[in-house]
């Protein structure tokens, strides 16, 4: 399921913080985020895996903007569930 973020990283600016991005990135997250077994977590390391860039290397600005999209989408997928929607 992850894979339906594959053509958001494929854009240049994803990473950007650009508003076009996070709206663009919404929409993925509309198609996933109540499916089954999803984990925002899993969506990261996706996200990295499908870049090539790990955990560890801290300076990569791929890196603050993966942990950005997470937290969007756990408090996306937290007010869902928490308002049983």
């Amino acid at each position: 399921m992850y894979e339906a973020f594959d053509a958001f990283l494929a854009v240049d600016t994803w990473h950007t913080g650009h508003p076009s991005d996070g709206e663009r990135f919404y929409k993925v997250l509309h198609e996933v985020v109540q499916k089954p077994g999803f984990n925002p977590d899993q969506m990261g390391q996706h996200m990295r895996e499908k870049l090539g860039v790990s955990m560890d290397d801290e300076d990569h600005p791929f890196n603050s903007a993966i942990d950005r999209y997470v937290a969007a989408a756990w408090a996306v997928k937290e007010y869902l569930q928490a308002n049983s929607l």
